[in-house]
């Protein structure tokens, strides 16, 4: 192997230097008196001498030290320099969106997993299928037209048929690089059943919030215009209208409260996970939550009966587990047909804790059933609104279970009544 020499630093600055200072002594011998050249002649040959020898001690340990090897070449990041198909393939598959490329004749060159299970869930691969194959292929035709026709970004929503699923699907045209023209598309297919549904219910929960409030204030609003403008109502009139105005402000006051309340305890469980919990005696959350309820249940004439095992204690939030038995206390004295309002607990073979709360009621229908928990819902809307209930309730039970990381059901058939199962795992 032939020796290469390392030119280093030192060899280079002192050959300049040396350079430089024969162009100087030039310079100086040829303008210079011969008196003034041989006053400094002495220091000049000195200071060449010397750079002349570290010029040669530079070049001797240049020869002498062997070049440094050349640097092996880097190798690429495959994900950064993804130029193969399958590294390719497996960038898209990272995306959510689902991704696929078309070429000029309609055929699917590639295809990531998420739009796979968009377009064809159950079928055989994507790549290689033309479009007109695919269940939602002339929709996705007719998108492909009107992006080569423009040459320009394109989208529209689409309901896909083989995964039911609503889709924003956008595309691009891949131009030539030569001629200019649309080639191959590229599309993205997003989800947007999820977005859509919460879009549906926030603008369906602010109807059903606005009509639960435009009723009673509509009524205080009347009672209010009727007592300014005839001062000179009976006593009894006015009477009778302050203690509407008065009913109806607490039950905006009640529906308000139960809104916030359902709004802190969904917060709670997207912040920390639930609700704290402490040991607490089960017997005793159900004789608070008897006790809040016992005027009710008198004025409708309803005994309440608890079956509680002694000494039972479980880990509670207890201030918000007695809201939850008195919510479903009140709903079944409001529907009983006759009492009594049983209210158990039990330990589950499973470990859980089951509390029960049964009425006789006229029951619910299965569609009913489906509903029961959702907010607003009511089985008897006159009946409900009459005894001043916000339509919430059932909500927040459910709500508070969830902060339990329990759950919350009801058993009931029409005729049969309805047996609402409180279900906590153990804390």
């Amino acid at each position: 192997m032939p020796r290469t020499t390392n030119l280093s630093l030192p060899v280079i600055m002192s050959s300049v230097l040396l350079a430089v200072l024969l162009a100087f002594g030039l310079i100086c011998w040829w303008l210079l008196p011969v008196a003034t050249l041989a006053a400094h002649f002495g220091a000049f040959v000195g200071l060449a001498a010397v750079l002349a020898g570290l010029l040669v001690a530079s070049l001797v340990r240049a020869w002498r030290t062997p070049a440094l090897p050349p640097l092996p070449p880097q190798r690429a990041n495959p994900i950064l320099h993804a130029t193969g198909r399958e590294d390719f393939d497996a960038l898209l598959d990272l995306f959510q969106d689902g991704t696929l490329t078309v070429e000029e004749n309609d055929h699917i060159l590639r295809a990531n997993t998420a739009a796979e299970k968009l377009l064809a869930p159950t079928g055989p691969g994507l790549a290689g299928r033309h479009l007109a194959d695919l269940a939602d292929g002339a929709h996705l035709l007719a998108l492909l037209t009107a992006i080569r026709t423009s040459a320009a970004f394109q989208a529209v929503d689409l309901r896909l048929t083989a995964s039911n699923s609503l889709c924003n699907v956008a595309g691009v045209p891949l131009l030539h690089e030569h001629a200019g023209k649309p080639g191959q598309v590229l599309l993205v297919l997003r989800d947007i059943s999820r977005i859509t549904q919460l879009e549906q219910a926030g603008e369906e929960y602010a109807v059903n919030v606005s009509h639960e409030l435009k009723t009673p204030l509509t009524l205080i609003l009347g009672y209010t215009e009727t007592l300014l403008a005839d001062p000179n109502v009976t006593p009894e009139f006015r009477t009778q209208s302050l203690r509407t105005i008065e009913r109806h402000s607490r039950r905006i006051l009640r529906i308000v409260d139960d809104l916030l309340r359902l709004a802190w305890l969904q917060s709670e469980r997207d912040a920390i996970g639930g609700v704290p919990i402490t040991p607490t005696i089960v017997a005793d959350v159900v004789a608070e939550a008897v006790s809040v309820c016992t005027e009710w249940a008198q004025q409708a004439d309803i005994a309440i009966q608890t079956d509680i095992p002694v000494g039972l204690v479980w880990g509670l939030h207890a201030n918000l587990m007695t809201v939850a038995l008195a919510n479903l206390i009140k709903n079944a004295v409001l529907y009983a047909l006759v009492g009594p309002v049983e209210i158990r607990a039990q330990v589950l073979p499973s470990g859980n804790l089951e509390l029960s709360v049964k009425d006789r009621g006229p029951g619910l229908k299965p569609e009913a059933a489906q509903h029961i928990f959702d907010r607003f819902y009511r089985t008897d809307k006159g009946r409900s609104r009459a005894a001043g209930g916000s339509g919430l309730g059932l909500p927040i039970v459910q709500q508070i279970l969830l902060a339990h990381h329990g759950t919350a059901r009801v058993e009931t058939a029409p005729g049969a009544g309805c047996n609402f199962i409180l279900e906590l795992p153990p804390g």
